[in-house]
């Protein structure tokens, strides 16, 4: 007899390890919670660990919500060299040693200088997608192509250590702090600090430490989960009611039969934020949003 599929649903916030893509973690998240409806808020480098949530069952649904929320890293940028992809697994492109430390009030203007709207043009060797293809196909195929400008917003960026010398190395190091909105590359933003120096830069560490409203501490590491059963995969979901923060209405019986078959509803008047997540006998049943254009209410999320 086969196994009956898995109604898991919820969201599991897991400490992804260095050298494993985000694909990777929820091939294996899939075989041991197994739910085929699974997917991840957010991608992140296989050289970069911290925060990756993972939504299955009908949190699915929220993933596109969850990716819109601000993300905070905490990473370590070295000057003086810059590689082909803007982080320790590239190959090497530009030297320039340091004679003399780097002016600390310079540095401090610099990370400044970068926070708010700015405008970022990815490395060679990303994912990012053009003509349908990700940009690291054709850097590996040789062939020419004009990079993407994309639009980011740096909340904040700033220092959270000292100016240090790389051992034996003509170069500095300094750990930063970076909160950001989607979209944002990191590596880019470290290499964009270089070059607001004069300096070839390089990403050389990174952590994800908050995601899609969830912070390090409530994570799972990886390996825990591997070692867990579905049952007690479970009890680590979060619910789906966690990631919403809009004004809650309990439905009526009516009310209820209108929403659960997604249809529009016209008399409820418009509330601040322009959303609704519903209730019925103590059950979130969808999150609908008000239409400008119509003056009604429509279905946003279903559950």
């Amino acid at each position: 007899m086969a196994k009956q599929a898995s109604t898991l649903t919820g969201l599991l916030v897991v400490n992804k390890p260095k050298g494993m893509t985000s694909f990777g973690v929820v091939a294996r998240l899939r075989r041991v919670s197994g739910q085929k409806k699974i997917g991840h808020a957010g991608t992140l480098d296989p050289n970069v660990d911290g925060v990756l949530v993972v939504a299955l069952g009908k949190a699915t649904k929220l993933i596109d919500l969850l990716q819109t929320r601000p993300k905070t890293y905490q990473g370590t940028v070295t000057f003086g060299y810059a590689t082909e992809s803007q982080d320790a697994d590239g190959e090497v492109v530009e030297k320039k040693p340091l004679d003399e430390g780097l002016d600390e009030a310079e540095l401090q203007s610099a990370f400044q200088s970068l926070e708010g709207d700015i405008i970022q043009i990815p490395p060679i060797y990303s994912a990012v997608k053009v003509n349908g293809r990700r940009l690291y196909e054709y850097a590996r195929a040789g062939q020419e192509v004009e990079l993407p400008r994309r639009e980011a917003t740096i909340y904040e960026f700033k220092p959270t250590s000292a100016l240090r010398w790389e051992e034996g190395q003509p170069y500095q190091s300094i750990d930063f702090e970076a909160r950001v909105s989607k979209g944002t590359y990191i590596r880019t933003l470290a290499y964009d600090l270089g070059k607001s120096l004069g300096l070839p830069a390089t990403m050389t560490s990174l952590t994800r430490t908050a995601g899609s409203g969830f912070s390090l501490d409530q994570a799972v590491d990886l390996d825990k989960l591997m070692e867990m059963s579905e049952e007690e995969v479970e009890k680590q979901l979060l619910p789906i009611a966690d990631v919403l923060d809009y004004e809650r209405k309990d439905l009526t019986d009516e009310e209820y039969f209108a929403v659960s078959h997604g249809q529009k509803i016209s008399k409820w008047p418009k509330n601040e934020s322009g959303y609704y997540q519903l209730y019925y006998d103590q059950k979130l049943i969808a999150v609908y949003f008000y239409s400008d254009e119509d003056e009604l209410w429509r279905s946003r999320y279903q559950f």
